[in-house]
């Protein structure tokens, strides 16, 4: 059987369901985002079932991206969510070595079919759910014209967020970006992502009923590359109201600043909406607040800096 770490899996996208793309973008733009490609029609995807609008936007080094995908969608499982969904965070894609290994070593080991192994012409990949049922998109590229461009951006002046900052050494540093899962037993799920994706635990708190685990995938690194995964109980009213609807759920876009006031103030600013305003969160001990984005009103998560236990 082949081991996880063989796999190379590597934090890649969080992907949005919109069918406004293009006007809900802006506020992510004027939130010092850049736009690293865009794809449109069936350039790519070639299948005759339709076609999707793709457009991928990141902030800071070369680690986690945003994907807003429109419809008309390019599945009928897409179709199936849309329609059942909405607007919403629908699902958080690796890439890995080799795809048609990860298939079998997934579905061996606790996932679930939600769409089978296909070779298209740029890329090969496949997507299953967890075993709490949260989708999980798989790619190996195969063809460059598909890759997603990885890019160092940071806008003139000053921000919140700090996209790219100088340390006292003169070294840099970058924005730490990620999303959080909700889940229904948090250390079974940490368990599967460290055993069967060869995940690292950064931190991880717990306190009675409350327990969060900030993870990342083996090029975590602290000054280039802050990619994180968190999986969590339900710990905000606005969490809890939809774990209540839809139980396990990617819940939030998270990003570490370097200044959380500043960065909810630009935010705000850009086109975001007020959630929670700056506050120490009892648990973490971070000073973190949250935000509704424009996508659907999907929760954003700013906090600072989780000093990671470990290096890798």
């Amino acid at each position: 059987m082949t081991a996880a770490k063989e796999l190379n899996y590597s934090l890649h996208h969080l992907c949005i369901y919109d069918d406004k793309p293009r006007e809900n973008m802006m506020p992510y733009l004027r939130w010092h985002h850049a736009i690293t490609n865009y794809f449109s029609g069936a350039t790519f995807h070639v299948t005759g079932e339709g076609h999707s609008d793709y457009t991928f936007m990141a902030a800071g080094g070369h680690a986690f991206q945003i994907q807003i995908e429109a419809p008309p969608f390019q599945f009928e499982y897409e179709r199936n969510w849309w329609a059942e969904h909405g607007r919403g965070y629908n699902h958080v894609c690796w890439i890995t070595s080799n795809a048609q290994a990860s298939h079998k070593h997934l579905l061996e080991n606790g996932a679930t079919h939600v769409m089978p192994f296909e070779e298209f012409p740029t890329y090969d990949g496949f997507v299953v759910k967890d075993p709490e049922d949260k989708w999980i998109e798989i790619m190996e590229y195969t063809d460059e014209t598909f890759r997603v461009n990885e890019l160092t951006h940071a806008p003139s002046g000053e921000c919140g967020l700090e996209m790219i900052f100088y340390n006292p050494d003169g070294s840099q540093s970058f924005c730490g970006i990620g999303n959080v899962q909700i889940c229904r037993d948090v250390s079974v799920m940490r368990d599967w992502y460290v055993n069967i994706m060869d995940f690292r635990i950064l931190k991880e708190y717990q306190d009675g009923d409350d327990h969060v685990v900030v993870m990342t995938d083996k090029n975590y690194n602290p000054d280039s590359r802050r990619s994180l995964l968190i999986l969590q109980n339900a710990r905000t009213a606005d969490q809890k109201g939809r774990f209540e609807i839809r139980g396990p759920y990617i819940s939030e876009m998270i990003y570490q600043a370097k200044d959380v006031k500043r960065a909810w103030e630009d935010a705000l600013w850009a086109g975001f909406e007020a959630q929670q305003e700056p506050a120490i969160d009892p648990l973490t001990g971070l000073l973190t607040a949250y935000l509704f984005e424009p996508c659907g009103k999907n929760s954003v998560m700013l906090t600072e800096y989780y000093a990671p236990e470990k290096t890798f």
